[in-house]
């Protein structure tokens, strides 16, 4: 029998952490560039505009945890954006693979990250320890959401400051996919006709890949656990201990759009769009994320925008 049969792993056999470990380490290699993370002004000012909306400008901290931090996206480019000051900056992740990519990350733009694998439902860590506890787009991979924010404001001293984002509300989800679903299935009629086909994205093992990173690509559907109605997300904080929780939404056209964008991107042959789309995918998705803010915000209820940011304190 080939080798490669057996390095391939048997996901019949995971628990659901195993398999969001296995996958997190297999998609470490490639995160950045599907998701289009960067550390210049763009990831900057999103990371930042998401952190102001709930904790004001002035506010001091001295020691920061990100939960969750897989490259770490998020404590960087608000490290970068001056919001967290001097502060002590650390990261956990169930994913090792996410965490070595973290500590690259930093030691490249000039931070020191003190980095701990561990499981955000048991957080390697003492009580009363952090100023501030961040985390982006993990909480829906968490089998009990609830048991991890119990476990942040555990490890958040009196008066400090929880902040979760990037989260997908329940019923902007279910638009999104309403999105994405139409939008694939028009890429797809599209170049399904002559001298097109050449344009679809290949397989993994077609372009290059191994049996082993076809298994574990094929997890990405069974990480993704949770959608929330914010409110349900403000119930669960004050149940863990919180005394202060509020959460904002944002993103509706802009997410539809970016959505689209994004299922274009994973089903078209690398190389062909190039600088000009990404460029106007970029610009259109500001203008609409304004438009969101500043007009539909007014009148559109919060649970139908996609992205939720939860802010407590202790």
């Amino acid at each position: 029998m080939p080798a490669e049969l057996h390095a391939v792993p048997d996901t019949a056999t995971m628990d659901i952490k195993q398999k969001q470990e296995a996958y997190h380490d297999w998609e470490a290699k490639t995160y950045e560039e599907k998701f289009s993370i960067s550390y210049d002004e763009r990831c900057i000012d999103y990371a930042r505009d998401r952190f102001r909306k709930v904790v004001p400008d002035g506010a001091v901290f001295h020691r920061v945890l990100e939960v969750g931090a897989g490259t770490g996206f998020f404590l960087i480019n608000l490290a970068l954006g001056d919001c967290l000051g001097d502060a002590t900056l650390e990261a956990t992740d169930i994913s090792e693979g996410m965490l070595e990519v973290c500590r690259r990350n930093g030691a490249e733009h000039g931070l020191s990250i003190a980095t701990r694998q561990g499981d955000a439902e048991a957080l390697p860590y003492d009580d009363d320890s952090f100023d501030l506890v961040i985390g982006h787009a993990f909480i829906h991979h968490l089998p009990v959401p609830g048991i991890a924010i119990r476990e942040m404001h555990r490890v958040l001293k009196p008066g400090g400051t929880l902040v979760i984002a990037g989260e997908p509300t329940e019923l902007g989800d279910k638009l999104s996919w309403i999105v994405k679903r139409n939008t694939y299935r028009a890429f797809r009629a599209v170049t399904a006709l002559p001298g097109l086909t050449r344009y679809r994205k290949p397989g993994i093992v077609e372009s290059g890949g191994s049996v082993e990173d076809a298994v574990l690509a094929g997890l990405e559907h069974e990480v993704d656990l949770h959608t929330f109605r914010p409110g349900d997300v403000e119930k669960m904080a004050r149940l863990a201990g919180f005394t202060e929780a509020r959460v904002v939404t944002e993103e509706l056209t802009a997410n539809w759009v970016g959505w689209a964008v994004r299922t274009i991107e994973g089903a078209i042959r690398p190389g062909v769009l190039g600088m000009r789309w990404a460029f106007g995918a970029f610009h259109a998705y500001n203008r609409l994320h304004r438009f969101d803010d500043e007009v539909l915000a007014r009148f559109v209820p919060r649970d139908i925008f996609y992205n939720l940011i939860l802010h407590a304190r202790k």
